[in-house]
C-alpha cells in the first residue's frame, strides 16, 4: 500500500471513531405531574385487601378477592392534594368521616373520624 493511501485509511478511521464516540443525549422528560385523587387505588396493609374508587365526587370501596362493596359514599377535594371523604361503611352500617393527603403522586394517607388510619396506592 502506498503511503497515500495509509493515510487516507488513517484519516477514514479517524473520522468515524470521532463520529462513533459522538453521543447524543436524550431528552429527559420531566417527572409526571401528579393526577389528584380521581380514579382508582388499592388498600395497603390492613385484614383485608380493597379498592377504592374516586370517581366524580362518588366514593366506593370494594373487596380486591371479591368485588363486594365495603363502603359507599361521596367525597370532595379540600385543596392540592387533599380530599375528604363521608362514607357508609356497610359492615360496620357506621357513617364514617375521613380526611386524606396525598403524600406522593400514587400514595394517598387517610385518617377517619373513628381515630383508624389507612393508606391507599394508586392503580394502573
Amino acid at each position: 500500500m502506498s503511503r497515500k493511501t495509509i493515510v487516507a485509511l488513517l484519516s477514514a478511521l479517524a473520522a468515524f471513531a470521532g463520529c462513533a464516540s459522538t453521543q447524543q443525549t436524550a431528552a429527559v422528560a420531566p417527572p409526571p405531574a401528579p393526577r389528584g385523587i380521581e380514579g382508582s387505588w388499592a388498600s395497603t396493609g390492613g385484614a383485608v385487601a380493597y379498592n377504592a374508587n374516586f370517581t366524580n365526587g362518588t366514593f366506593t370501596s370494594t373487596e380486591s378477592g371479591t368485588g363486594a362493596v365495603l363502603a359507599e359514599g361521596t367525597y370532595r377535594p379540600l385543596g392540592p392534594g387533599q380530599v375528604t371523604i363521608e362514607y357508609t361503611s356497610r359492615v360496620r352500617g357506621t357513617r364514617i368521616a375521613a380526611n386524606c393527603n396525598q403524600v406522593e403522586p400514587d400514595r394517598l394517607a387517610c385518617a377517619s373520624s373513628n381515630g383508624s388510619r389507612f393508606e391507599f396506592t394508586r392503580r394502573g
